[in-house]
């Protein structure tokens, strides 16, 4: 029976004199003893006892590898397995490299006292460190005086407490660091709430989550206008918001109009943003002016390049581009010159008709671009165009052909208005009750141009401008004229539309005068043939006081010969014995009586102005200036009779 304080040690097997390096062995035994994968705590104790290893444990290795190679292919479970031999392979050489260089240094530790232990020494360790240099031993611990123990606790003492102090300052700093950033921020925010809170779409860059900016330009705007309407805000020491600075650097131009007469600047207007009455002075910091600025300047910007782009196609109307400048030409009287630019030279003028019309241009351009951005809104909206391999092309804004044909079609209708009161002013001395009245015109002039307008809130500056004259003569009868103005198919300029007319004994068409001269020519043959009507009411009212015997005794008839030539001619027994000629002219009424007998030739002239009645020949005695129309022709009707 063996003692209890025995220890069985195992004999190390003698070494082949071939030694193997670690990795050499880790193969051989993987390919004697199989995986280790395979190796299990009853595996090896059996083989311990010199037992083979259990059919369980064979069995659930088999079944494990069934159930891998089920799982997953061959190939990826050969390489995850290389793999895992690689990392394994890889600790092992760190593990023998560490184990080799403990018992390296343990040997050279040891080395001074027993000389076995310089074979265990490394061949690089022996030749870079010689044998017996390192030695160890215990050293016995001093004590120390009451003197340097009092000295070493007031040093730990005084250095803990300037650790202390030193951790508190820092701390105290950190903290006053973190409350003045967190006053920057809140400052921050505070003023970007602000801004959104004003209507201004703030939003971050997508390819740059920190940085922040500010949309103000349009959204539906031209491409390259629209992209340049965002502006990076910037944070401030202070924690305030500003614009970057290349935002803020861009030029301030602004888009004026002048009226030029004779080449004399007579009027001018600039437009100028009007602050809202519900916004008050605190809320127009110097943020919301900088961008209000810049939206603004980039305004005026995409104006004028429309404004340019519209030139172009327009200029057969007498529009001029040049370098900052756009010429337009209204009428013979003036023109319009819109220019751009950062300081225009005020015009003090006391013409305030050219000044209104300035503003009336100003305004009006700058509203008929914001009704084209609705517009593009509206088209976005809709469902889209099919795809094409061609460019669209973007087509011009209708920006000064609305404005110039309104413009010319005021100058025209002035004009024409001033002609018609020319015709009429003789009639009130010459006692003919003839009236004349201008308004907007109706759907009844120009039926045939009915343009549809755009549902916006300048639908009517969108669409051809028209007016109504109407004209009320003798006899209870009157006429129309229409006056449209339209920089477009099909009119492009002013047309005249006169209405008809039954007169009885003719019958005016309607009628389509192309220019203003012979829309006037053809005012002067209405006014003409209703004299031609009213004097032949006028042989009717005195035909119709004769009694019965003496109309039929009476062999004398007044007819219209010539009625649009004003001409009557009195008839005896189908003969013509004498005639009136009735005319109209400029600022005159003239009418003449003629004897057409042989041997005679008397002929009286009436006229009337504006100063009153006259006698150009053949009237005896003094003619009285009021005297009338009606009293002249009754006389000269009483006369032939």
């Amino acid at each position: 029976m063996a003692r209890l304080d025995t220890i069985n040690l195992l004999i190390p097997s003698q070494q082949h004199e071939s030694s193997e390096d670690l990795q050499s062995q880790i193969q051989r035994v993987v390919v004697q003893k199989g995986h280790f994968r395979h190796v299990t705590e009853r595996s090896l104790l059996a083989e311990g006892l010199g037992k083979a290893p259990l059919d369980s444990d064979k069995k659930a290795s088999h079944e494990d590898d069934t159930q891998i190679d089920d799982d997953e292919p061959q190939q990826k479970r050969q390489e995850r397995l290389w793999k895992r031999r690689e990392e394994m392979i890889e600790r092992l050489s760190y593990a023998q490299n560490e184990i080799l260089c403990a018992l390296d240094f343990v040997s050279l530790l040891i080395s001074k006292q027993w000389i076995p232990a310089q074979g265990s020494m490394s061949p690089a360790l022996k030749d870079s460190v010689p044998v017996g240099t390192l030695a160890g031993r215990v050293l016995p611990r001093k004590p120390l005086s009451s003197t340097a123990q009092r000295q070493l606790t007031s040093a730990s003492q005084g250095w803990r407490a300037e650790s202390f102090r030193s951790a508190s300052e820092k701390l105290s700093s950190a903290s006053t660091r973190l409350q003045k950033g967190a006053e920057r921020e809140a400052e921050y925010w505070a003023q970007v709430t602000k801004l959104t809170n004003q209507g201004w779409m703030v939003s971050r860059l997508p390819h740059d989550r920190k940085a922040i900016g500010v949309h103000f330009g349009v959204s539906h705007s031209a491409p390259q206008f629209r992209d340049r309407g965002f502006a990076f805000l910037r944070q401030l020491n202070d924690g305030s918001v500003t614009l970057d600075q290349r935002s803020a650097q861009r030029s301030q131009k602004a888009l004026g109009v002048y009226i030029v007469r004779d080449t004399v600047k007579t009027g001018f207007y600039l437009f100028k943003p009007q602050k809202t009455s519900n916004r008050s002075a605190e809320d127009e910091d110097d943020i919301t002016q900088q961008i209000m600025q810049m939206r603004d300047s980039l305004f005026e910007e995409e104006l004028f390049y429309e404004i340019c782009r519209e030139a172009r196609t327009v200029a057969n109307q007498g529009v001029h581009i040049r370098a900052q400048a756009v010429d337009v030409a209204v009428g013979t009287k003036y023109q319009l010159s819109l220019v751009f630019g950062e300081d225009l030279d005020a015009v003090i003028s006391t013409n305030t008709e050219d000044n209104l019309i300035a503003e009336f241009v100003a305004v009006s351009l700058r509203l008929l671009l914001n009704a084209a951005h609705e517009q593009n809104l509206a088209k976005r909206s809709r469902k889209a165009a099919p795809l094409t391999l061609k460019p669209r092309h973007s087509p011009e804004y209708a920006l000064i052909r609305p404005i110039l044909a309104h413009l010319r079609h005021r100058a025209e209708a002035i004009a024409f208005w001033t002609d018609c009161k020319e015709i009429v002013r003789p009639f009130a001395k010459a006692g003919l009750q003839v009236t004349l009245d201008i308004e907007k015109s109706t759907t009844k002039a120009f039926e045939a141009l009915n343009i549809e307008a755009p549902s916006t809130f300048l639908s009517e500056i969108m669409i051809p401008a028209k007016s109504r004259f109407k004209i009320g003569l003798t006899q209870n009868k009157a006429f129309e004229i229409g006056l449209a103005t339209f920089l477009g198919p099909p009119l492009f300029g002013s047309r005249y539309e006169i209405s008809g007319l039954d007169f009885g004994f003719v019958t005016v068409p309607l009628a389509h005068p192309e220019t203003r001269e012979a829309a006037v020519q053809a005012v002067y043959q209405m006014f003409t043939l209703g004299l031609v009507s009213h004097i032949e009411s006028l042989t009717k009212r005195i035909s119709d006081g004769l009694s019965n015997d003496a109309r039929k005794d009476n062999a004398k008839k007044w007819e219209v010969s010539l009625p649009h030539n004003g001409e009557l001619t009195l008839c005896v027994a189908g003969d013509p014995v004498r005639k009136i000629v009735a005319s109209v002219r400029p600022g005159l009424i003239v009418v003449q009586t003629r004897s057409l007998e042989r041997g005679t030739s008397k002929h009286e002239i009436w006229s009337w102005t504006s100063d009153g009645c006259f006698s150009a020949g053949g009237v005896n005695g003094a003619v009285n200036p009021v005297t009338t129309f009606n009293e002249v022709v009754t006389k000269i009707l009483d006369t032939s009779s």
